[in-house]
């Protein structure tokens, strides 16, 4: 039996639970003022806009219609093993070891996955952390095991 929900209110519904979220979690710090901003103000503010976001894509959900799309869980479980993997090696191993097993094991997900497409993509998000976090930023990151 397939279940017939609008993805697009779901998708709008979703919004809207993540901007209570987020609003209800922005209530502990100060929201200041517009000349005098607090640290609560900006993400107050962002949860209004994804809030707003939220009503209109429910609001325009009416003119689409469908069945909803069937959970790929292989896709799903695959996905959250490569990022609680990554979590659970980024202190141990480095980030670059990290990124490659997050990479190698979401592609896994695929039921078709070219090995070297796979470490062409590990190596080009090993490279972009290291020019956005490393020297972009300047976060002191652990980016092989043998660092630090």
């Amino acid at each position: 039996m397939r279940l017939q929900a609008n993805r697009d209110f779901l998708a709008g519904f979703a919004c809207l639970v993540m901007s209570v979220l987020v609003l209800w979690k922005s209530q502990e710090y100060a929201l200041g003022s517009l000349q005098r901003m607090g640290p609560g103000f900006m993400p107050t503010v962002l949860g209004l806009m994804l809030a707003a976001c939220g009503v209109i894509i429910m609001v325009f959900s009416r003119k689409t219609t469908g069945n909803f799309p069937r959970i790929n869980v292989r896709a799903l479980f695959f996905i959250i093993l490569g990022i609680l993997v990554f979590s659970l090696l980024m202190d141990r191993l480095g980030v670059f070891v990290a990124t490659i097993f997050l990479v190698v094991i979401s592609r896994l997900s695929e039921a078709r996955s070219r090995l070297l497409s796979t470490l062409a993509l590990s190596l080009a998000l090993c490279v972009l952390v290291y020019l956005i976090f490393s020297l972009g930023l300047g976060m002191p990151l652990r980016l092989f095991p043998w660092s630090f």
